[in-house]
């Protein structure tokens, strides 16, 4: 018995211990962080059929109308998530109103955007054809509501253009019956102011400074003209011009005199000619006016013009007056006339301004 024992004790403190092998367990998934590896997974969760991690990669980055970098990538979420939210059944009682909320924004985003065909679910095509339709019907509705806006106003401006135009026929009558000052403006000719004896004042209207130049000169150009007639038949000169080479019948200081005299008032007479053309081509006025008279405006020459008509043939009687014209003919003219002097006749001429 006791061999027996210590046999097994020693085969006990033999035998090597047998340890377990621990159990293997799977890697966990790795945790998307960028927008497009978040889609990217919530689309392979999709395919799989796990809607709520689809709804948790996606919602928060969709929430309260946040919005993705890239507008084809957000488009992508929205459908995904819309689809998913419709097929959960764990959020069934909220999942229409939430995924028709996905849907509207989508078709904001586009008038235009329609989903892929063939790729998600039948209650998705459901909702966005129902969404559809009622976006257009809104929008048809507002079409006729503008329209019916249009229909009105323009109803309004038909009688607003028919009471102006009665408006405008009547000022148009009193238009062409009014009257206006027709005025007749003539061209001058500035050479005419270059004639001496107070031709050039006469001839701008100035008859009482023409008066006295006139005077002016005919006295001094007289006087002037008197003493040269009393020199020449008094004096001569012996020498030409040399210094005292003049001789006269006269007394020698009487001769110098009057010739001196004769120096000053003919200096005077042409100094006065002077002044005279200076002066009238200052005062020139480039046109004057030859009448002025008021008629009506109907009767004016060129008002069909004026109101943008074609004018018609001209009548056969004389044609209207103008309301203001310029004549290029000038008051100014010269013609032959008779002369009588004292013992007989001539040939003058006659000028008229």
């Amino acid at each position: 018995m006791r061999l027996l024992a210590c046999s097994l004790a020693l085969g006990v403190a033999v035998a090597s211990p047998v340890h377990a092998r621990p159990p293997t367990t799977p890697a966990p998934p790795l945790v998307p962080t960028t927008e497009t590896d978040k889609v990217n997974a919530a689309i392979q969760a999709w395919s799989q059929g796990n809607w709520a991690r689809v709804r948790a990669l996606l919602e928060p980055m969709l929430v309260d109308g946040r919005k993705l970098g890239d507008p084809l990538l957000e488009e992508a979420a929205l459908r995904y998530l819309s689809d998913a939210t419709l097929q959960d059944p764990d959020i069934a009682p909220v999942s229409q109103e939430w995924a028709t909320g996905y849907i509207k924004r989508l078709l904001a985003s586009s008038p235009d955007w329609r989903p892929p065909a063939d790729t998600h679910s039948k209650a998705f095509y459901d909702l966005y054809n129902s969404l559809r339709e009622e976006r257009d019907r809104a929008s048809f509705n507002m079409c006729k509501g503008e329209r019916a806006a249009c229909i009105a106003d323009l109803d309004e401006l038909k009688v607003r253009h028919s009471a102006l135009g009665r408006d405008h026929e009547r000022l148009r009558k009193a238009y062409e019956q009014q009257e206006v000052e027709v005025v007749e403006k003539v061209a001058r000719n500035r050479a005419v102011a270059l004639v001496p004896f107070g031709v050039g004042h006469f001839y701008n209207g100035n008859k009482a400074l023409g008066g006295v130049f006139l005077a002016s000169e005919l006295a001094i150009g007289a006087a002037a003209l008197g003493l040269f007639i009393k020199r020449v038949s008094s004096c001569d000169r012996l020498n030409g011009y040399q210094p005292s080479s003049l001789v006269c019948d006269l007394q020698e200081e009487p001769g110098l005199l009057l010739r001196n005299a004769e120096q000053t008032m003919g200096i005077l007479f042409l100094g006065t000619l002077a002044l005279d053309i200076v002066l009238a081509q200052v005062l020139f006025r480039p046109f004057t006016t030859a009448k002025r008279v008021r008629v009506p405006r109907s009767e004016l020459k060129g008002d069909d013009d004026a109101r943008g008509k074609k004018p018609g043939k001209p009548p056969a009687g004389k044609p209207g007056p103008r309301s203001s014209g310029l004549r290029r003919s000038d008051i100014l003219q010269v013609a032959p006339a008779p002369t009588f002097v004292p013992g007989g006749g001539g040939l003058g001429v006659k000028i008229r301004f």
